[in-house]
């Protein structure tokens, strides 16, 4: 049969882990931001940023980004998944100075 009892030490992780959870990540998620537009504007090809502004910003269909661009649909969808390629790359490998905690530029 489980030992059931109350666990101080158990239950103290537990606490710990749930105000860790509870913490402001208001810096963090704004570091992030800045990073990302940054990488956004320093990392991608014209195409690629206008095809994924498009796509996830303003959520538009690939269809209708291909008629406005005057493309074929799988450009669209090519430059789109480039593009997000390019950026997972760029914010998980490299560029150092863009995961750098300094203040936009």
């Amino acid at each position: 049969m489980k030992d059931t009892r109350f666990n101080a030490e158990y239950y103290n992780e537990y606490r710990d882990y749930l105000m860790k959870l509870g913490e402001d990540n208001s810096k963090t998620r704004a570091r992030l931001v800045r990073n990302l537009r940054r990488a956004v504007m320093e990392e991608l090809t014209d195409k690629q940023r206008q095809a994924i502004e498009l796509y996830y910003v303003r959520q538009m269909k690939m269809q209708d980004i291909a008629s406005l661009l005057g493309v074929n649909v799988s450009t669209v969808s090519r430059n789109i998944r480039r593009g997000k390629a390019r950026l997972q790359r760029c914010l998980k490998y490299g560029a150092r100075e863009l995961l750098e905690d300094g203040e936009e530029e």
